[in-house]
């Protein structure tokens, strides 16, 4: 009788495993299968060579970034008037001397005596200021500036010295000229 039951206990097994394996698929249902689209890659593009760029253009980028200077002509409030702004030579007389000749002396003038500025304008925004302040201490000048008070407002005059020697600043003129663009006056320094 033990095969008999031996044979039963097998027959129970496989229709057991047989369950198992094929009920969960019938219970389920139809099964949907989800097939992943193919996708192709496309190709690498071709590589374009590495060129050297051209340089960065610093000169030109600097030229268009700094704004025109705006100079202002109006006299000032609080400065006395100026009746020449190129001053005279000295005076010259002539002295007889011991024997009696006609000797030629030159009186200097009073204002020789002092100091001397040459004034290259009056501005009425600081960044211009500040601009030409940097721009004549660069050439290698001693410049300077000053606020003054006129009748439509706030200046600031920018002045290139002072120098003792009149002579010394007429023949700087020019360069200053060539260099900033505007043309200065000399004029007698005042300590304010």
């Amino acid at each position: 009788m033990a095969s008999a039951l031996q044979n039963r206990l097998v027959g129970t097994i496989i229709l057991v495993a047989l369950a198992v394996i094929f009920l969960p698929d019938i219970l389920d249902g139809k099964k949907e299968t989800s097939d992943d689209a193919f996708v192709s890659v496309p190709a690498t593009p071709a590589r374009k060579p590495i060129v050297d760029p051209e340089p960065f253009p610093a000169a030109r980028v600097a030229k268009a970034a700094q704004r025109p200077v705006e100079v202002v002509e109006e006299t000032a409030v609080d400065d006395p008037p100026v009746e020449n702004a190129i001053q005279k030579p000295a005076a010259e007389k002539a002295e007889p001397d011991d024997l009696g000749n006609q000797t030629v002396v030159s009186e200097p003038d009073a204002k020789e005596e002092g100091s001397w500025v040459i004034q290259l304008g009056s501005f009425r925004h600081s960044k211009n200021v500040k601009q030409l302040l940097d721009k004549l201490e660069n050439a290698g000048y001693r410049a300077f500036s000053r606020p003054i008070q006129t009748s439509s407002g706030p200046l600031t005059k920018v002045f290139v010295g002072p120098e003792l020697e009149r002579r010394k600043l007429e023949a700087a003129v020019p360069h200053l000229q060539e260099l900033t663009g505007l043309k200065g006056k000399i004029t007698e320094f005042e300590v304010k």
